[in-house]
């Protein structure tokens, strides 16, 4: 079959009909192909939705546990041992001074002459990392100690750093009337 339409009446039907035709196809066949286009993706797209969902809570968990442990561990700053000024060593004293003397300096005197004979290991010591501790990290752990184990910290305190709180507070703990609260 030959088309015997003109030149003119074909450059027409290309120029013309044919994008109307596909016009008029197109809004009767919209909704059709719009239901097969969702048909096709939708499932991929909630298959998406959900693992960015899983991705995003993942994160979340980990970011709150990296942001737990930060909080909970102390700073590199309150783990360092804060440096007290060592103790003056017992040096007669003039007698104004004396008259003030508490009882921690009497018993810190007292352990001085204990501590002379016998200075026990810090590997021996009930507190573990005693070196490393700041004095008020010491006192925290000093009512747990028996009475040989603070007599212990008590001879290796006067014989190394002689911190006064810590001389004062066995003082209170070795009290005759038992451990004494500060």
């Amino acid at each position: 079959m030959v088309d015997e339409r003109t030149l003119p009446e074909r450059l027409l039907d290309l120029a013309f009909y044919v994008p109307v035709g596909l016009a008029v196809s197109v809004v009767e066949e919209l909704p059709v192909l719009a239901e097969k286009g969702r048909a096709r993706l939708e499932g991929q797209f909630n298959v998406a939705r959900m693992i960015g969902k899983l991705a995003v809570g993942e994160a979340q968990r980990r970011v709150g546990k990296i942001t737990s442990e930060t909080l909970s561990r102390p700073s590199p700053a309150a783990a360092r041992p804060v440096a007290e000024p060592p103790a003056p060593r017992a040096e007669p004293r003039p007698a104004a001074t004396e008259a003030s003397t508490t009882a921690a300096d009497a018993s810190g005197e007292a352990a001085s002459a204990v501590a002379e004979t016998s200075t026990p290991d810090v590997a021996t010591l009930a507190i573990p990392g005693y070196d490393t501790l700041a004095a008020s990290q010491v006192v925290q752990r000093l009512s747990s100690l028996r009475p040989d184990e603070l007599d212990a910290v008590r001879r290796y305190e006067v014989a190394t750093r002689g911190r006064r709180t810590i001389l004062h507070r066995i003082g209170q703990l070795s009290a005759p009337d038992g451990r004494a609260s500060a």
